[in-house]
């Protein structure tokens, strides 16, 4: 290792002037004799730093490791950056720019003069001060953990986290070092909260041989893939590379409050900051992006989870575009979808129409496979009900989104038919062979699902037993899309009225008995009686639609959203509606399109102005707003879990 360890130190302060005077963090440069360097201080004191003897950005490399040294700086334009840093076959820069008082942005860039494999430590030593905290708690012990690629294919240490993010607690102050999306470091990025050197490190690689990973068919629909993976960055000659991480400070007085101080900076830094409900679902699309390399047809997917591996079920990629509402990463992320993703559930209908948005942003989906998407359909379509497939010979169930349910071969969910509707209205659109009457009969069938004697949307045409709150959801992509209602005010409202008076403390039970009661042999979570957001909200989203009060609607959200958000700030895969706490995944998908939905009923509805559930949420996330920015106050918060 190149790691000079020269005694002679001549420190010379230099900080930069915009904001400085409102700064609680700081970039503060060094200077030795061995070059210019930066710490991280809090009204004169250190946060983070390199040791004297270790100073210099760690640059690891097949044939050695090097603490790149700058020689020289510039100051321009409120951004200070060191220059002229070395590694093998590598010029090297590390620039900082204040964002806002809080929140500092670390920029590193690097030009190849030859072909070269890499990867960079952008972790920091701290001053020994407090206590390590991850997303999901205090780490009282030295650990790696991965955010990028899952799984012992990719050789991962000891565990993995959503959220790129590592911090120091001292008392009621918070120091954070966030890392980018897995899907801009090449899915290679890996954490280490080492306790004995007391180090931070945020890494976009871990040095790993080269070895080749295969998904067989059991565990992702009906394909298998594979591809190659090591723990290097790669860049050729000529090549720039930028690589982003970003250095926060907050008040805090808990747990619930460093996470929510994460979403906040990383909010601030992407720009998705007009409410902390915002900064936590598209932060969530943001941190789920991965490139795509399984397949070639597109750079980038988005991941169900990062549990999940590569699984992308189509509703959930498409919902965590539409969250993180970039037309780069929707076409991308579209084009990745492959026909063995298509046939079964309500993947094919979400397709479709999420070809049409794509086209309508100028984009070009690959008709072909939309062809089959649309015969899929069709071939499975009767007297305009859409009977979904079998996905496995010997289960009756993956017949809709909440796939656990049995529903015999010749039964028509209510679920996947207001999908169906919108997808024959996409399809339309897409010039495909769809005429009018096709899409009548079609919500002619999405009305037969309706019980009329027990005021209900039923799970299915012959499961009439059963209410359904997936019923609806579908309706509610289709009037977001097209601006048409499907469902009669009636049905929608007297579904609603039947909910209030059955549904669990906890939110609505995805399908339940008449009364509310679980299915015989249910638990209350996940598919099995949890209550899952995006349908609860999707519901009362609904009852907008067919003109029930907007007070009722947005207080019956705000009700729900204070459910989901009542253990940490994340929105999950489901929620118990028997105890009440999360289940499977936090910082779930498809959620993220809760953003999106709200957004565009609003606007086919012609409500504008600011969101009230935005507001009320942040008055009890203690969240405020300065200068264009999102700002933590934990003192005025009262969305908090209970002691």
């Amino acid at each position: 290792m190149r790691i000079s360890t020269s005694k002679l130190l001549i420190i010379t302060i230099l900080v930069l002037t915009d904001m400085v005077s409102l700064a609680d963090i700081l970039p503060v440069i060094r200077n030795s004799p061995e070059g210019f360097s930066v710490r991280i201080l809090d009204n004169r004191e250190v946060i983070f730093f390199n040791p004297d003897h270790n100073e210099g950005l760690l640059v690891v490399q097949p044939s050695q490791s090097t603490l790149v040294r700058f020689p020289s700086k510039t100051e321009t334009g409120g951004i200070l950056t060191l220059t002229k840093g070395e590694a093998e076959g590598l010029e090297i820069s590390d620039s900082y720019r204040l964002i806002t008082p809080e929140l500092i942005e670390r920029t590193i860039t690097l030009k190849a003069e030859t072909d070269q494999r890499y990867f960079i430590d952008f972790g920091w030593n701290v001053n020994g001060k407090g206590n390590f905290y991850s997303f999901m708690g205090e780490e009282k012990s030295t650990v790696n953990y991965t955010p990028g690629c899952p799984g012992k294919e990719f050789g991962n240490p000891e565990g993995w986290q959503t959220f790129p993010f590592l911090g120091i607690r001292n008392g009621d102050k918070f120091y954070g070092i966030l890392g980018d999306t897995p899907g801009m470091w090449e899915n290679r990025s890996f954490m280490k909260f080492d306790k004995e050197n007391s180090r931070l490190s945020v890494c976009n690689g871990d040095g790993s041989p080269k070895r080749t990973v295969t998904f067989p068919f059991t565990a992702d629909a009906t394909s298998v893939y594979r591809t190659t993976f090591d723990g290097w960055q790669h860049i050729e000659r000529g090549e720039i590379q930028t690589w982003k991480t970003w250095i926060f400070s907050s008040d805090v007085k808990s747990l619930y409050d460093i996470q929510l101080a994460a979403h906040i900076a990383l909010a601030n830094a992407k720009g998705f900051n007009n409410s902390g409900i915002e900064a936590i679902l598209r932060n969530t699309s943001y941190l789920l992006l991965r490139r795509n390399l399984f397949r070639p047809e597109s750079d980038y997917i988005f991941i169900s989870g990062v549990g999940y591996g590569w699984k992308q079920w189509v509703s959930d990629g498409f919902y965590m575009s539409r969250g993180l509402d970039n037309p780069k990463f929707d076409k991308e992320a579209h084009a990745a979808i492959f026909y063995e993703r298509l046939d079964y559930e309500d993947n094919a209908q979400y397709y479709l129409i999420w070809s049409l948005l794509v086209k309508r942003e100028g984009g070009q989906p690959d008709m072909r496979t939309v062809g089959r998407a649309y015969r899929f359909i069709r071939e499975h379509e009767k007297d305009g009900l859409y009977i979904p497939p079998r996905l496995h010979p010997d289960k009756k169930c993956y017949k809709t989104y909440h796939d656990q349910l049995n529903y015999e071969d010749d039964d028509s969910p209510s679920s996947d038919q207001g999908f169906h509707c919108g997808a024959l209205l996409a399809a339309k659109e897409l010039g495909f062979q769809v005429n009018e009457r096709d899409i009548e009969k079609a919500i002619q069938g999405y009305r037969r699902m309706y019980n009329t004697a027990g005021g209900y949307m039923a799970t299915s045409l012959q499961q009439q037993e059963n209410i359904g709150q997936d019923a609806l959801y579908g309706e509610v992509l289709t009037y977001a899309v097209f601006g048409k209602k499907l469902l009669t005010d009636e049905m929608v409202k007297t579904h609603l009225e039947t909910t209030m008076r059955i549904q669990s403390p906890f939110g609505m039970r995805v399908i339940s008995k008449a009364n509310g009661d679980l299915l015989d042999g249910h638990s209350g979570v996940y598919t099995n009686g949890g209550s899952w957001f995006m349908n609860d909200a999707s519901n009362y989203l609904d009852g907008l639609i067919h003109g029930m009060d907007t007070k009722w609607v947005n207080d019956h959200i705000v009700w729900r959203m204070d459910k989901e958000l009542a253990f940490m700030p994340a929105f999950h895969e489901s929620i118990s509606t028997v105890t009440g706490k999360p289940h499977g995944h936090h910082l779930y998908s498809w959620n993220s399109g809760y953003w999106w939905l709200r957004r565009e009923v609003l606007k086919n509805l012609g409500m504008k102005g600011s969101d009230p559930i935005d507001d009320q949420m942040d008055k009890e996330l203690g969240i405020i707003h300065v200068n264009g920015f999102l700002k933590l106050e934990p003192a005025s918060a009262t969305l908090r879990p209970k002691e």
